[in-house]
């Protein structure tokens, strides 16, 4: 039982908190909260309701705006978009809701109205707004997913048309990538046709490469933007996460996820990421590719 507890609560949820998500839903919830107060007073309807309505959903609209924008740029390690899960926006769902009710609150006595004990107020709100909020974070991962998987289908057609167009290999001298530690005693020498990905671990790098198509993992202590400055000038590496470069000459298949795609590499054993940041620019540098 606690298994399939901690299990689901590890389950990632794809969530977007940028400026322009963060106001889109904002406003949804705000228009959720009038419509629903207007229509639970709707046979006793006259103006002065619609009015209070009116500002406790503008006060939603702020709250969750602030709840929503300010928290993620305030605690970075907790709403980060790559580890979000299930685990994290239960406990985000309720401090939006905290929020909301301490607004509403404010707005009554502002008003001049009753209210309820602030315990029935947090109630209320929680029961009225934590599905809705549950199901269109839901909804909007699944159109993630169903956007992803679609362009994942067409790179890997341009995939397929790369290895029926690809030219006869001729016996040509192939330049030479030395990576570095960041002392200068440790390097690794290799063609860019055995690089298949490197990964940041810490304050090292996993550079996984070929040997005759053995695959190979070199650990040098050295950081990801170093040597994406070393690849600059070979298109066909790639940022497609913040800790990993990969090689799109070594992408087999693309599989298209809620928080972006999913890369199976030759030479790889697990899958490589792709956030959803680097996926306009994966798309045209796997265009450019092929």
């Amino acid at each position: 039982m606690l298994q399939s507890v901690r299990t689901f609560l590890n389950q990632p949820l794809a969530e977007d908190f940028s400026l322009k998500n963060t106001i889109r839903e904002s406003l949804l919830a705000s228009l959720y909260v009038f419509g629903f107060l207007v229509l639970l007073n709707l046979r006793q309807f006259d103006w002065e309701l619609v009015g209070g309505a009116f500002l406790l959903g503008a006060g939603c609209f702020m709250a969750s705006l602030s709840a929503n924008w300010l928290a993620p740029r305030l605690l970075p390690s907790w709403y980060d978009e790559e580890r979000w899960t299930v685990g994290r926006h239960i406990p985000h769902t309720l401090f939006v809701l905290l929020c909301i009710s301490v607004t509403n609150q404010l707005l009554l006595t502002v008003m001049g109205s009753g209210k309820p004990p602030f315990w029935q107020m947090y109630l209320y709100v929680t029961l009225i707004g934590f599905f809705p909020i549950t199901l269109g974070v839901l909804a909007a991962e699944r159109r993630r997913f169903a956007r992803n998987a679609t362009q994942a289908l067409a790179v890997n057609a341009q995939l397929e048309r790369r290895q029926e167009n690809r030219p006869a290999l001729l016996d040509q001298p192939q330049p030479t990538i030395t990576l570095l530690s960041d002392t200068g005693k440790e390097k690794l020498s290799l063609h860019p046709d055995q690089l298949v990905y490197v990964e940041s671990v810490g304050n090292y790098i996993d550079v996984h490469w070929l040997n005759l198509n053995a695959p190979q993992k070199t650990v040098l202590r050295n950081t990801l933007k170093e040597v994406e400055a070393v690849l600059r000038e070979y298109p066909q590496f790639f940022r497609c996460h913040r800790a990993f470069i990969v090689n799109l000459k070594a992408v087999n298949c693309t599989e298209g996820n809620a928080r972006g795609y999913q890369l199976t590499l030759t030479g790889a054993a697990v899958g490589i990421p792709v956030s959803r940041s680097y996926l306009d620019a994966f798309d045209q540098r796997m265009a450019m590719l092929t």
